[in-house]
């Protein structure tokens, strides 16, 4: 398994070479929105082929600029990257405007960056700058780990620092995990992640965080005096300070639960159209979705995974929800919409919804078909508290629960019928 990962150093500039890096962040957005300008071919649609647009923009681009001819290189295939992406949501029928680069960032390969461990040079409008790294702890470790090659970079202008950055893109391999456990993990909003083993990480602080700076945005924003509009900005980063060192406990919690089963994977849901699937919920919560990181936490905990070998998969989330870990009987009325219980109609069995979700999605990785699963997982089985539980419904108990049986201190039968 690759490992990627992108370190951003502060770079110590001369000052008489700082414009000569402006320039080429400028004039290297010129060059990828030049690119989307003009990259189309006789009957009207984008040219999405790096060879074929090279042929009509190159030129177009040296004329234009004083960028060297690898950077215009980058330009173009980074407008190519671009135009991809729109013309696939387009195809789905999504609506999407032509893309427009406007970021202060230049993006650079290894023939036009030469990165060493404690300085590098770049490409720009006029010869190579010689930068030393700014360096803190973070990236001494990425840096000086001889296991992680660098690859590339990006150069970014930060405004409210005045300063510049080079995004250091290092890559190591990774042993995969030799483990068919999957471990299920569902999110919500009161329990941010449930695990498949039982585990809650609650989410009252985030939702607590979120509901009061949206309070103290709301009331800025009726203020509407500059001195409110300063604080507003100050308030936004702070919030977002917030989310993202709340999301990075919980994902470290849900990485650590798989490592604690040795499970080779965690199975999380799709999250295709998920605001779609709130029709039924009320404003506030409605508010709260749509700004909480869904995909973010998803980010990190893939992020985090990929260090131990562990695959994050996205499976279907249709009805886990509403299906019996159980026995597989599925009812909308299964699970109280206003309390989040869940309990079968069928069977009888009662869990925490979330929990019962989470074990569905799980359930939902173990169970896809030859070709669909991931290459690496053999026959699978869901990790549990107190054990693990196969396709066909077969439950193992873990050693430890075993060795507890042996000195008078079993799981009782409903605890092992529940954990089924």
């Amino acid at each position: 398994m690759e490992v990627d990962r992108t370190v951003p150093v502060k770079l110590d500039v001369p000052d008489d070479r700082r414009d000569d890096l402006h320039q080429t962040i400028e004039q290297f957005n010129h060059a990828v929105n030049y690119t989307v300008q003009n990259g189309r071919d006789e009957s009207g649609y984008f040219v999405l082929n790096k060879s074929k647009i090279h042929d009509k923009v190159y030129y177009d681009l040296r004329d234009e600029t004083d960028l060297p001819a690898n950077l215009c290189v980058r330009a173009y295939s980074k407008a190519v990257e671009m135009l991809k992406s729109t013309v696939a949501d387009w195809k789905k029928g999504n609506s999407r405007p032509v893309p427009q680069y406007t970021q202060p960032s230049a993006v650079y390969d290894k023939r036009t960056l030469t990165i060493k461990d404690r300085s590098a040079t770049l490409s720009t409008v006029n010869g190579r700058v010689a930068v030393d790294y700014v360096l803190g702890d973070y990236q001494k470790s990425y840096l000086d780990d001889d296991d992680y090659e660098k690859r590339m970079g990006t150069l970014h202008y930060r405004e409210d620092e005045d300063a510049f950055y080079l995004h250091i893109v290092v890559r190591k391999e990774v042993e995969s995990a030799e483990s068919d456990s999957v471990l299920g993990v569902d999110l919500n909003l009161k329990n941010v992640a449930v695990t498949s083993t039982g585990r809650f990480f609650d989410g009252g602080d985030l939702l607590w965080g979120q509901n009061h700076y949206f309070r103290v945005r709301r009331a800025l924003q009726h203020k509407g005096t500059r001195s409110a509009k300063r604080t507003l900005e100050g308030v936004s980063g702070r919030e977002n300070r917030f989310v993202l060192n709340q999301l990075h406990t919980i994902s470290r919690g849900v990485v650590e639960e798989a490592l604690e089963h040795d499970c080779g994977y965690i199975a999380v849901e799709r999250l295709t159209n998920i605001r779609e699937h709130m029709s039924n919920r009320n404003r506030q919560v409605k508010r709260q979705m749509h700004n909480w990181a869904f995909r973010l936490l998803q980010e990190q905990i893939e992020y985090k995974a990929q260090e131990y070998g562990i695959e994050l998969v996205a499976v279907n989330p249709a009805f886990t929800s509403q299906t019996c870990s159980r026995c597989g009987h599925q009812s909308s009325t299964n699970r109280d919409s206003k309390t989040g219980w869940f309990e079968c109609n069928d069977c009888g069995q009662e869990y925490d919804g979330d929990y019962n979700a989470a074990k569905n999605i799980g359930m939902r990785l173990v169970t896809l078909p030859e070709g669909k699963r991931p290459s690496g997982l053999g026959h699978g089985q869901l990790a549990l508290k107190s054990g693990t539980l196969n396709a066909s419904g077969e439950y193992t108990a873990h050693r430890a629960s075993v060795r507890a049986g042996v000195h008078g201190q079993a799981p009782s039968s409903n605890a092992s019928a529940s954990e089924r």
